[in-house]
């Protein structure tokens, strides 16, 4: 199993953190139908856009590295739900290379043990390899919980709540 490791995003990194977001947002535009601006990029992810994830407390950026290569990002944003502010798992990406293995699942388990209470990991329904992880997530991993949130019937994501058995 290779040596995962998460980093919190320096400033430095902001470029590297854009570049990541433009594959990730290429990759889910046959589910997500994300237009791409005239400028080649994808809205939302100037290296501008990524600096409210430094030092913040509504939201953190970690890239993911395996074995000191650089294999992806997590993204997480603080919501409300339920009557409770809690984590997001809003963003989570690993390179094409770096799947099939336990980088993600090793990854989302640091992420969870890092976070240490109820947090929220949400998917588009449309995305099926998503869906498919995130219940091999409920099987693999030793959480407290997880429960699926109902969404609406015209919602485009799945929910599921974690650890909410952890105190808040």
């Amino acid at each position: 199993m290779a040596n995962v490791r998460l980093s919190n995003l320096e400033m430095s990194q902001t470029t590297t953190l854009q570049r990541l977001l433009q594959l990730y947002y290429f990759e889910s535009t046959s589910w997500s139908k994300e237009e791409i601006g005239r400028d080649g990029l994808y809205e939302g992810c100037t290296a501008a856009d990524l600096e409210m994830y430094i030092d913040s407390d509504e939201g953190r950026a970690q890239l993911i590295w395996a074995e000191d290569m650089l294999a992806g990002f997590v993204l997480l944003d603080k919501v409300e739900l339920e009557g409770n502010t809690m984590w997001e798992l809003a963003d989570f990406f690993i390179l094409p290379k770096y799947r099939g293995g336990w980088i993600a699942l090793e990854a989302v388990a640091q992420i969870f043990a890092e976070v240490n209470q109820p947090m929220t990991a949400s998917t588009f329904k449309k995305n099926e390899s998503a869906l498919r992880f995130f219940k091999a997530v409920k099987k693999r991993l030793r959480l407290d919980s997880v429960r699926e949130f109902e969404e609406e019937a015209s919602s485009p994501f799945y929910t599921f709540i974690v650890n909410e058995k952890v105190k808040l």
